[in-house]
């Protein structure tokens, strides 16, 4: 069967003005000062001759709502459907916003910069798509221990907001080498799990993954790099004291030793003799579930409403009201998930969530005895925020109800979510549960 791929790679600076409001803490209410690393995306087109798949990984928070808009504009210069267009956002907090929501913490948004941003991601893919030629694809995996949980069990069913590593991680490096016939390489793409949250302020800049691209990009010069964000909701980047028991904030040069660390993983994966060869033909799926939240506590909300944190209290009048008003409260979201398979030597499934990393750890076991390699990431198209696997529902904490509330939403969302989207990834891949 034949590997020979048409592929074409192209990447754009993103970054925004000094002064955009920077997304991903909500407390962070200060202006951006200053850019400490500049921002990209990477494009990555790959053609069969059948079936066009379109990769965007960009160092922005996500693309959340912005999806339909950017794909429509994608789809407009290359022609490739939206339901093969995969945009993933690498999730640094020190980039700029760009959800709606961001607009209530911050009274505005920077329409302009968000116009450049689609322009520019459009014409990116563009350059991509028609850039395409000849090429071959490896698939290896390296591993790196930059992540830690942030759910440690406090041994009373629930968890503290501390490093743990007693709790699941997924210190796995996948790597696609994007290589000419003649065996040049010309594109890394690569994905880790941990959240790019090493620092809060008003710096711009990429986090780890910025800097694991300098490393991957001195050693291979002119070779384009794209990182796509893994299964990292309850995964943070560990402390520069390894015996710490808080996360603090990284300076700068700590951030960029992360990004060493990553980017070595990668580099010795390419220099090893382990990759193998991707071949078969390309198939796409893409599922929209509906997903659903617990219904409103209504004395739970009654006794919000002068009670706990700022966002608690909004939390609470938000759905008071709405009650009160006979206003519609939503419990069902939109949730996409989208697969593709190299025959059966590679899928790729994109969840549309901030997955907690036991999501990724169960599809990887649950579908390799029937691929070869496997790619599994988040933060993918439209982002519906934190899902936790079951086993942590009873737990509580931020990625189970905290979160949940910064949304407005009614509850966490229900015990059966995780089953039904590993259920639906089974059946778009068509293998066996």
């Amino acid at each position: 069967m034949s590997s020979t791929y048409q592929v074409g790679v192209s990447t754009v600076d993103i970054t925004p003005p000094v002064g955009i409001y920077l997304a991903g803490f909500a407390a962070r209410q200060e202006r951006s000062t200053e850019v400490y690393h500049p921002l990209k995306a990477t494009a990555v087109a790959i053609d069969d001759g059948q079936t066009p798949l379109l990769i965007v990984g960009a160092e922005i928070l996500g693309f959340y709502e912005q999806t339909e808009e950017v794909r429509s504009r994608i789809n407009a210069a290359t022609g490739i459907d939206p339901a093969h267009i995969i945009l993933n956002g690498s999730h640094t907090h020190c980039g700029p916003c760009i959800r709606e929501m961001d607009r209530e913490r911050h009274g505005e948004l920077d329409d302009d910069y968000l116009e450049d941003l689609f322009e520019n991601v459009a014409r990116c893919a563009k350059t991509a798509w028609e850039d395409r030629s000849p090429a071959h694809l490896r698939f290896g995996t390296g591993r790196c221990d930059i992540a830690r949980s942030r759910r440690k069990p406090d041994g009373k069913g629930g968890v503290e907001w501390v490093p743990s590593l007693d709790a699941p991680h997924d210190h796995d490096v996948p790597v696609i080498a994007v290589e000419s016939p003649e065996g040049e390489l010309r594109c890394v793409i690569f994905s880790y799990a941990c959240h790019p949250t090493s620092r809060s302020g008003t710096l711009i800049g990429g986090d780890y993954v910025c800097f694991a691209y300098d490393h991957i990009e001195a050693v291979y010069p002119d070779v384009a790099t794209c990182f796509l964000q893994g299964c990292a909701g309850d995964q943070k980047t560990k402390p520069v004291d390894p015996t710490s028991g808080t996360f603090v904030q990284r300076e700068v040069d700590e951030i960029r030793d992360l990004g060493v660390e990553l980017g070595e993983s990668v580099t010795r994966v390419l220099a090893s003799q382990d990759l193998r060869h991707i071949s078969g033909p390309i198939s796409i799926a893409q599922t929209v579930l509906n997903i659903e939240t617990e219904p409103i506590d209504m004395d739970l909300v009654t006794s919000s409403l002068d009670a706990g944190s700022e966002y608690v209290r909004a939390w609470a009048r938000h759905l008071f009201d709405s009650v009160e008003n006979n206003n519609p409260v939503a419990t069902r979201f939109p949730f996409e998930i989208q697969t593709v398979r190299f025959g059966d030597a590679l899928a790729i499934v994109g969840l549309a969530a901030e997955m907690n990393v036991e999501h990724g750890l169960r599809l990887k076991r649950e579908l390799a005895p029937y691929f070869e390699n496997l790619l599994v990431v988040a933060y993918t198209n439209d982002i519906v925020g934190y899902i936790p696997v079951r086993r942590q529902i009873p737990e509580g904490g931020y990625e189970v109800w905290s979160n949940q509330q910064h949304w407005k939403r009614t509850g966490p969302f229900v015990e059966d979510t995780e089953d039904r989207i590993h259920n639906a990834v089974h059946d778009m891949l068509n293998v066996l549960k």
